[in-house]
């Protein structure tokens, strides 16, 4: 089974149970999902208290005092200069969506330092800040996620830089046949560290309406011959069937097919062309 990738991994890490069977399997016997997973969730437990707490704590009349200095809020109009420490006031009832809305849109006005003090000067009602104090956590949940994503695409580079590239180690130029002149074409076969191989191929050459592409590897003297796939476009992609020899069939081939239900070669080759193996 193949790595699970950065993303499911990320969703684990935040309590997302997006593991079937197998993945579950694959994570209990892969070092290098599990160490990934655990790099993740340590992540995620560091925000783990970040959560918006379900009951305000109500401020000491020091806070309240704080408010008012910084405001510019004092118990009588007459004395701006000389703000006094009121005890804590009488906190009204906890304001709806609308007034919450209606006091936030006051921020932006002029003369807000006086919204604090009714018309005899004396100091009004501080509305509660409870829903806005919710409010902050928001952005701390964002961070959070960034951050996962940051870490995730961090152990994504990490996976790409320790998988040894594709080598090459064949390649052809492909050549038109008398038919298709104008037409071109290359091929190249890349193995794996794991010893897979695969021939990529590539096309430049109109496909008439009710025809399609097919890529074969020919044995030299055209003797015998091996079907790929279908090429779907100019470009394809196609394993090598395990314990092929590619000396004995080093021709790539690339012929024109009609939808006939025959599965043999149509006779109509576009392309052709060896590989230097």
């Amino acid at each position: 089974m193949q790595h699970i990738d950065d993303e499911t991994l990320a969703l684990l890490a935040l309590g997302e149970d997006v593991l079937d069977d197998d993945a579950r399997a694959h994570l209990a016997s892969c070092a290098e999902c599990a160490d990934a997973a655990a790099r993740l969730a340590r992540v995620a437990d560091a925000f783990d208290g970040a959560e918006a707490p379900d009951e305000l704590v109500e401020p000491s009349p020091a806070v309240w005092s704080a408010i008012h200095a910084e405001l510019g809020l004092t118990s009588t109009s007459a004395n701006l200069d000389a703000p006094t420490a009121p005890t804590a006031p009488t906190a009204a009832p906890a304001p709806g969506r609308d007034a919450a809305r209606s006091h936030d849109a006051r921020l932006d006005e002029p003369g807000e330092r006086d919204a604090g003090r009714d018309d005899a000067g004396t100091p009004g009602v501080v509305v509660p800040l409870a829903p806005r104090r919710r409010r902050v956590w928001v952005p701390v949940a964002a961070a959070s996620a960034a951050l996962l994503v940051g870490v995730a695409g961090g152990v994504l580079w990490e996976r790409r830089e320790a998988e040894p590239p594709e080598t090459t180690v064949a390649s052809a130029t492909l050549d038109p046949l008398p038919d298709w002149e104008g037409a071109t074409g290359d091929a190249r076969v890349e193995e794996r560290p794991d010893g897979r191989r695969q021939v990529v191929v590539t096309v430049d050459a109109p496909v008439p309406e009710g025809t399609y592409r097919e890529v074969w590897l020919l044995a030299e003297d055209l003797s015998g011959l091996v079907s790929l796939g279908v090429l779907d476009g100019g470009e394809g992609r196609f394993d090598l069937p395990d314990g092929l020899d590619l000396a004995q069939f080093p021709v790539v081939d690339v012929s024109e097919e009609h939808f006939d239900g025959d599965p043999a070669h149509s006779g109509d080759s576009v392309v052709r062309g060896p590989l230097d193996v």
